[in-house]
């Protein structure tokens, strides 16, 4: 039985505004520019289409092995067999945030990348309209990818750098251990920051990225009007070009006109902060070694004037893929990563969050039906597949989680076993409707929504207190 975690939220007055970068944070420059209150559209350029070539029909495709399947080949599949307790308890006393807003950052992989997640948190706080996303981090236009913007435009010069494969990346990181880096004249970038066609957009927009020594020249947009031309110089570092307006901002549009240009993110900043935040980087394919390679006194720059009240880390399935999985360097890395982001966030309550179950596709041959006998060829086949192979390693990834939680002082919580232990993803996979996606790595949006469910019911979480829902 899992145990609910002492770890409270609320509401608090919201901080000012700041108008000048402090000490340790980007060097900021501010264009002054003219929005409008009904601006179009944003409409993307179109891009060429890509042909692909075919693929050859598979006259054996993998598939969800069906429950027959499950039982023959692992007759332990639906015990639940999640090493330690579901929930690891805090190792730090239950606390309140101080003066000035709660905000809440989660870094993790493609589980949080499609929001569905944060969303039905954000649900089951009653916030979902007051929410207040600061940083948004750059991802927009990959692909599983869903941000808090109305639409983004993405041209295809633009490369995306993950800071957990090390290199200029890691060196120079965004807030989200993300960039997007382009280096050809005409490259483009272009959002509608509203959240909703009928929402505001923000009178200040901040656009970051890496000041290099040579300079760099752009031309921004904003809400279609006419392009301004923009010289980029200053000491190499973190910086930021901030958009300032008398009316709210919605769309703005970059474009890259001579240079070498590192986009890190966005940085929203209405005039009247929502007293609670959520910012959420989530990138596919990412691991927390993204903590371990980052140079962090480039990454603390994006935080020196805001520190978050609650931390999450959501990693685990990509280092899982790896063969073969080492747990002891496994292990290392996690160990470093989470004391980079202790040290970069040292009064923040954490969380460390395993990855769910995995299960594995079968071939269809493979595959027990109750009106087809197997052959003796397909019987061989599904005798050498393990389809719990994912689900141990996972289990062991969620134990060593809840040690180093423990030993730093974080909480810790497995998807896993909010799922009920390894073999559930078959299970999952068979929901009606399915909670598990087809890849059995994945969830469904009702996957996802049920785990947000459960991960707040088991944080001893509450909704908002509706004085401050009204207050915003």
């Amino acid at each position: 039985m899992r145990r609910p975690l002492s770890l409270m939220l609320f509401a608090a007055a919201a901080l000012p505004s700041l108008a000048a970068a402090q000490p340790g944070a980007p060097a900021i420059r501010q264009l002054l520019v003219q929005a409008r209150p009904d601006p179009a559209p944003l409409e993307c350029e179109k891009a060429a289409p890509v042909v692909r070539r075919a693929a050859a029909p598979n006259a054996d495709p993998l598939e969800v092995p069906t429950a027959e399947t499950v039982r023959s080949m692992s007759p332990n599949a639906d015990a639940a067999l999640a090493y330690g307790p579901a929930v690891a308890q805090p190792t730090v006393p239950a606390r309140r945030p101080g003066p000035g807003p709660y905000r809440i950052g989660i870094w993790g992989d493609s589980h949080l990348a499609a929001n569905f997640f944060t969303e039905e948190l954000l649900r089951q706080l009653k916030a979902p309209d007051s929410v207040t996303n600061t940083l948004i981090p750059a991802n927009m236009g990959r692909a599983g990818v869903r941000l808090p913007l109305l639409r983004s435009c993405v041209s295809s010069q633009w490369k995306y750098e993950p800071n957990y494969v090390g290199g200029d990346s890691a060196a120079a990181p965004g807030p989200g251990l993300t960039n997007m880096f382009a280096d050809q004249p005409g490259a483009t970038l272009a959002w509608d920051v509203r959240k909703t066609a009928q929402s505001s957009g923000y009178e200040r927009v901040r656009i970051l990225y890496q000041q290099l020594d040579a300079p760099m020249v752009v031309g921004i947009s904003v809400d279609g009007g006419a392009e301004q031309e923009v010289s980029l110089s200053g000491p190499a570092g973190p910086a930021a070009l901030e958009l300032a307006a008398d009316l709210p901002i919605s769309q703005v549009k970059l474009r890259l006109l001579d240079g070498r240009l590192r986009f890190h993110g966005l940085e929203l900043l209405p005039q009247q902060p929502a007293p609670f935040g959520m910012d959420v980087f989530g990138y596919p394919g990412a691991t927390v070694a993204g903590w371990k390679a980052t140079k962090q006194d480039y990454l603390a720059s994006w935080f020196a004037k805001d520190q978050y009240q609650l931390v999450i880390l959501e990693f685990g399935t990509n280092e899982g893929n790896v063969k073969p999985f080492d747990l002891a360097a496994y292990r290392k890395t996690l160990v470093e990563s989470v004391a980079n982001m202790k040290a970069l966030f040292p009064s923040a309550a954490c969380v460390l969050v395993a990855p769910g179950d995995r299960g594995v596709l079968v071939p269809r041959s493979a595959n027990i039906r109750k009106t087809k006998t197997r052959t003796k060829t397909s019987k061989k086949k599904a005798a050498q597949i393990d389809l719990l192979q994912y689900s141990r390693i996972h289990a062991e990834i969620g134990r060593v989680q809840a040690e180093v939680a423990q030993s730093a002082g974080c909480s810790a919580w497995s998807m896993q076993d909010a799922m009920g232990g390894q073999g559930k993803a078959y299970d999952w996979a068979r929901q009606s409707p399915a909670l598990m996606a087809k890849d059995l790595i994945h969830f469904t949006v009702g996957g996802y929504q049920r785990l947000a469910q459960e991960f707040f019911k088991d944080m001893g979480w509450a909704p908002l207190p509706a004085a401050d829902a009204e207050s915003r």
